[in-house]
């Protein structure tokens, strides 16, 4: 799929690398304030394109689904992923698991058409941020709510809520 000339597509082994380097920069982007310097500061590429290849070595008929964006001038700038609820008590089947887009890339309505192809209209869940102000507002205006779930990130204690969506 493309939207001009920015393109959503599955994830393939060769974007492992350049997308964790995104991956992270987005992540340091978007929770600095929000999220201990120092976790931040030490976030690693090559850990997170570790876990890329976990997913992209899934077999094509797994139920998870990752997409990347690519911009004109096609480098990667950012993904979404989404698959089965991680949750016990999670009162939907389907969990959106990312949006990240890096800040060239928002504003285009990425975000919205990787909510539609990886949700659409079904019901789901989605994890976020307390204090990622940004995201829940997207989520928000896409007809997600709190629904009380409370979490903390494992690695920094940093509060998340959980959202709903019925379809």
């Amino acid at each position: 799929m493309t939207d001009g000339d920015w393109e959503l597509r599955p994830l393939a082994p060769e974007d492992c690398d350049e997308l964790a380097r995104v991956h992270m920069a987005v992540w340091r982007d978007a929770y600095a304030g929000v999220m201990p310097a120092d976790y931040l500061d030490g976030l690693s590429d090559e850990r997170c394109a570790d876990r890329w290849r976990e997913s992209a070595a899934r077999p094509e008929d797994a139920p998870e689904r990752t997409l990347v964006v690519v911009d004109p001038q096609g480098r990667l700038a950012g993904f979404g992923s989404a698959g089965p609820t991680r949750d016990e008590d999670a009162p939907t089947e389907w969990e959106l698991y990312a949006v990240n887009l890096a800040a060239r890339a928002r504003g285009t309505g990425l975000a919205d058409q990787l909510l539609d192809r990886l949700v659409g209209d079904r019901d789901a869940t989605l994890w976020v941020i307390e204090g990622n102000a940004r995201a829940r507002a997207f989520y928000t205006r896409r007809g997600f709510v709190d629904e009380g779930g409370r979490d903390v990130h494992p690695a920094t204690g940093t509060p998340e809520i959980r959202m709903v969506r019925r379809a």
